[in-house]
């Protein structure tokens, strides 16, 4: 969400509490750290931060706060996943406080809260060694005429960026999407989301008092 000059000091912890029958049954929690070192005396420097519509593709950003100078950056994260056979559940937040005397040392915040149902039954899959999750294996490959479907995936989520702080008034935004995932393999899938962006107390140029956006997208993806 920002865009960066300079170095970067980063950690993750993630832990599982629980785990069982090879992770159709699983608990994730996780912590993050991480610290920009900034100049605010350079312009390539200058701190900004911004968020677009759950969609990439569309270059619009609703939230902005446009560049400001930063001494430096601390950022704190929290992780939450649970997997219950085909149902899983996973949110995250996140707590940013830039070191800008001339922005009042402004802090931003927001989280995110993901849901989704394998209606085909299969279940996400975790990797211990790296705390994430990884791609999705269908119980059977989708084949035109031997009865394959691959696996079918809906998903809800709802997110929320807050980068209204001290002097600094970039909009706050909510986002809902609503998502179907048809893994026709592995390697290959469509995505069908459907997202409904509102945004407010949006104070630099464009300003935004209460808009609301529609955004319905399709995308297939094959991996290499």
């Amino acid at each position: 969400m920002s865009e960066a000059f300079g170095k970067s000091l980063t950690a993750r912890v993630t832990g599982l509490p629980g785990y069982a029958d090879n992770g159709r049954q699983l608990l994730h929690l996780g912590l993050s750290y991480s610290h920009q070192f900034r100049n605010e005396q350079r312009v390539e420097s200058d701190l900004k931060l911004r968020a677009h519509p759950e969609s990439r593709l569309t270059n619009d950003v609703l939230v902005n706060t446009e560049e400001f100078p930063a001494e430096g950056v601390n950022l704190f994260g929290g992780e939450l996943a649970m997997v219950s056979g085909p149902l899983s559940f996973q949110g995250e937040y996140f707590l940013l406080f830039a070191d800008s005397d001339e922005a009042d040392n402004p802090g931003f915040w927001g989280f995110y809260l993901y849901g989704s149902y394998f209606i085909t039954g299969e279940h996400r899959n975790y990797s211990r060694s790296n705390g994430v999750f990884s791609g999705i294996k269908p119980k059977s490959d989708f084949h035109l005429f031997d009865g394959g479907w691959g696996a079918l995936e809906a998903a809800l989520r709802f997110s929320y960026v807050d980068l209204n702080g001290k002097s600094i008034r970039g909009g706050r935004e909510h986002n809902i999407t609503a998502g179907l995932n048809w893994y026709l393999s592995e390697k290959t899938r469509f995505m069908f989301n459907y997202v409904r962006a509102k945004v407010k107390n949006r104070e630099i140029p464009p300003l935004i008092e209460d808009g609301t956006a529609n955004i319905l997208q399709v995308r297939f993806q094959i991996i290499f």
